[in-house]
């Protein structure tokens, strides 16, 4: 019985003892199930908090690209693109800021994330800080910008602002424009957009306290603490705390959550009791703490590859930014050339016509006249030609500067051709003002440009006409200036004319004899008639000046001195000096067997600009006439010694040594400089008109003459006197050793067949005087 007992006791001891370590290693199991527990729980907040970090981090990321969008947008690089060209708010800057400001309203009223407005109010300033416009009616009229000038270029920033009603935040955003900062964007975020987009995903489970930590303050966000008054107290000391940074800010997410320990299962005094009888849901709870653990791999293996995507998707979004950016600065520099000269700066002909059309119904409006002004610059294509186009190109904008020191902000100038400038002037005083301002602009031209170590000066011509007296729209506004400004060309550069109605009769008359002249070549309309050439010691004919006439059906005579012009400007210049050689060439070829006179034929300066063309048709007409070169005089005008190349100077040696003569016509009229004399090979000179036709009356033109005369006869050059009408003129001359002579006196110009006549009676009469 004894043994029996033993054993039973000892039994009832193994039972025990095993029973003891059953139990322990149950609590043992459940302990070490409970802390894993433990652990997994607290990661699975931890992950919840990460992902209210990362919703903030999405939501502050887009914000940001928001802005950034709307910092490189349209509206806004129109404004800044409009007060960087000086616009006024009158006219474009005003109206690009409306839209820029109706813009960020739009902005304020529809961004929103769950119903909740995202935006409370847009502020822009310029670099300085002076408020350029907001979206709430009552604003400060500077801000602070000195904190965000450090900012990187092309990127945004948040900031804590700490107020009266507590911390929110400002998104700040400089405005850059062709690569510098012109301004800032201050946006202030709404804070109920930060709690909507962290309480939509609060943490129930426990008590639980979140703020979003900034360097100036906190932003509450929520806390449940505060259902238990209680715990309150002793919370921050007992509970678990995660700091989270929001990725590119300064700002940290901080939590607080009840600690497992207020809630830990050991609080319970039956859990040994229960143990042993459940050691059935022990083993279930395992296997729920192994599911946790494989639900949280599996969460972490998602949420790293989520965060793979996201930095994929980032680089994509860089690259099609700067794809977007690159695309904008093409588009924003595609729009500046369709609208401006890249020269000077200043509208193109294009914007320059659609400001007048605006300014022209503004002058409609309120009854206000408005000047506009064609100013061309005189000889520009000499500057080009003489010192290259950079030279050129430094005149224009030199003369840019130049008239916009002298205008008003209202005031508009662009550059309307390649030497050409469009002047609008609205509300104009009067016309003694526009008098004054168009001397203005004479006098700046005055002074002269400089190009290397070279100094030169350059003229204008100015032509004005005024609305509503001289048009009333714009095209004839411009078109009664730009034949104004012709009517300076005309008259002699360097000046300004109003347009008057006179113009347009002159006009249309050169319109008219354009067509009628051109009619009268094909037709063959047009005659040589021919002005002896007086020997003044023996009286006898020794040449003869071809001279053109044209008599038309519709305008009768028309002169010389209206045709000739004409056809140097349409063009036709050539095919008149073609007829005039080989008809004058040939005529004076047949008069060689009544007397050896030579044939003299003037020559435009504009035929000698095509110097081997006419070289090629001199050759022609001698040839085909068979007239000796030396019976030939090529008659030259001053104007062509001033403005000549190389390849003029080498023809003119060229005719020089087939024997044909070289006179220079209407000397004393233009560029007369004795090292032009020196240089060209000429044989005759010329003396004008103007100056033998005072020789009775004027003392200074007597003393002009004889000095010409005698300057001649030094360079050996034998001299012809034009417009002798009087016998006192002619005695004049012939005392003065001048060998020939030219004028009514003795001959008025005469059709071929009376020339003919006439030679054959000088032959017959050879000691005869033959007056008309």
């Amino acid at each position: 019985m004894n043994e029996k007992r033993l054993s039973s006791q000892k039994l009832l001891i193994i039972g025990a003892v095993i029973l003891g370590c059953y139990l322990a290693l149950i609590l043992t199991v459940a302990s070490l199930g409970q802390t894993r527990l433990k652990e997994s729980q607290q990661r699975e907040i931890q992950l919840k908090i990460e992902s209210y970090a990362t919703d903030l981090d999405n939501f502050f990321t887009s914000t940001q690209e928001q802005i950034d969008y709307l910092a490189k947008g349209k509206s806004m690089q129109t404004f800044f693109a409009n007060l960087a060209a000086g616009m006024s708010y009158k006219y474009g800057l005003g109206a690009s800021l409306n839209t820029l400001t109706r813009d960020l309203s739009n902005i304020v009223l529809n961004a929103k994330v769950n119903e909740q407005p995202i935006y409370s109010n847009f502020i822009l300033t310029d670099y300085a800080g002076k408020v350029i416009t907001a979206t709430e009616k009552h604003h400060p009229q500077m801000m602070d910008v000195s904190e965000y000038r450090s900012i990187s270029m092309g990127k945004s920033k948040f900031y804590p602002v700490k107020s009266r009603r507590g911390v929110y935040l400002k998104l700040v955003r400089p405005i850059q424009y062709e690569y510098n900062t012109v301004g800032f964007l201050l946006v202030d975020v709404n804070n109920s957009v930060i709690i909507e987009l962290a309480t939509s995903k609060e943490y129930s489970d426990t008590y639980s306290r979140m703020i979003l930590q900034t360097d100036l303050g906190d932003l509450f966000i929520w806390d449940s603490f505060s259902d238990n008054l209680g715990y309150i107290r002793n919370y921050l000391d007992n509970s678990l705390s995660f700091e989270i940074p929001i990725a590119k800010t300064n700002f940290k997410l901080k939590t607080w959550v009840q600690s497992l320990e207020a809630k830990d299962v050991f609080t319970s005094r039956w859990f040994v009791v229960a143990l042993a009888f459940l050691s059935v849901p022990v083993i279930a709870g395992l296997y729920y703490i192994f599911k946790i653990n494989s639900t949280n791999l599996v969460l972490r293996t998602t949420i790293a590859e989520n965060n793979k995507k996201k930095l994929v998707l980032e680089e994509k979004n860089n690259q099609l930014l700067i794809e977007i950016d690159k695309r904008r600065e093409l588009e924003r520099l595609l729009a500046y050339q369709a609208t401006h000269d890249a020269l000077t700066g200043l509208v193109n002909r294009k914007v320059g016509n659609e400001l007048l059309e605006s300014e022209l119904m503004n002058a409609k409006a309120h009854g206000s006249q408005l000047m506009i002004m064609f100013i061309d610059l005189d000889s520009f294509k000499q500057i080009n030609d003489t010192l290259g186009h950079l030279a050129g190109d430094k005149v224009l904008r030199e003369s840019t500067k130049r008239i916009l020191s002298l205008i008003d902000e209202a005031d508009i100038l662009s550059r309307f051709g390649g030497d050409e400038f469009l002047l609008i002037k609205p509300n104009l005083i009067s016309m003694e003002w526009a008098r004054e301002f168009a001397k203005k602009i004479l006098d700046v031209f005055s002074l002269p440009f400089s190009w290397g170590n070279k100094e030169f000066f350059i003229s204008i011509s100015i032509g004005i006409s005024i609305y509503p007296d001289d048009a009333e729209n714009s095209h004839q506004l411009l078109a009664n200036a730009d034949t104004a400004m012709y009517k300076v060309k005309e008259s002699g550069r360097n000046a300004f004319h109003f347009y008057s109605a006179k113009m347009n009769i002159d006009l249309e008359r050169s319109l008219a004899l354009d067509s009628r002249l051109r009619q009268a070549l094909t037709a063959e309309r047009l005659q040589l008639y021919y002005q002896p050439i007086i020997d003044l010691k023996t009286q006898k004919i020794v040449g003869a000046e071809a001279l053109m006439r044209w008599h038309d059906e519709q305008f009768g005579f028309v002169a010389p001195d209206e045709f000739i012009p004409l056809a140097e400007k349409n063009g036709l210049i050539h095919q008149l000096g073609e007829f005039a050689l080989n008809s004058a060439c040939l005529q004076a070829a047949q008069w060689q067997s009544i007397s050896p006179i030579h044939i003299s034929i003037n020559v435009s300066s504009v035929q000698f600009r095509y110097h081997d063309k006419l070289f090629e048709l001199i050759n022609s007409a001698l040839a085909q006439s068979g007239l000796p070169p030396e019976k030939l005089d090529i008659e030259i005008t001053e104007s062509l010694l001033f403005d000549h190349d190389d390849g003029v100077l080498a023809m003119l040696e060229k005719l020089r040594s087939m024997g044909t003569l070289l006179t220079i016509d209407d000397f004393g009229t233009g560029y007369s400089a004795l090292s032009y004399l020196q240089k060209f090979p000429f044989d005759r000179l010329k003396i004008d008109r103007t100056f033998t036709c005072n020789l009775g009356r004027e003392k200074s033109d007597r003393e002009l003459v004889s000095a010409i005369i005698a300057m001649a006869k030094a360079l050996h050059l034998h001299v012809v006197a034009e417009g002798i009408e009087t016998q006192e003129q002619f005695e004049f001359l012939a005392e003065r050793d001048c060998e020939y002579g030219q004028g009514y006196l003795f001959m008025r110009p005469i059709p071929v067949d009376e020339f003919t006549q006439l030679l054959l009676a000088d032959q017959q009469h050879d000691n005869g005087h033959h007056g008309v």
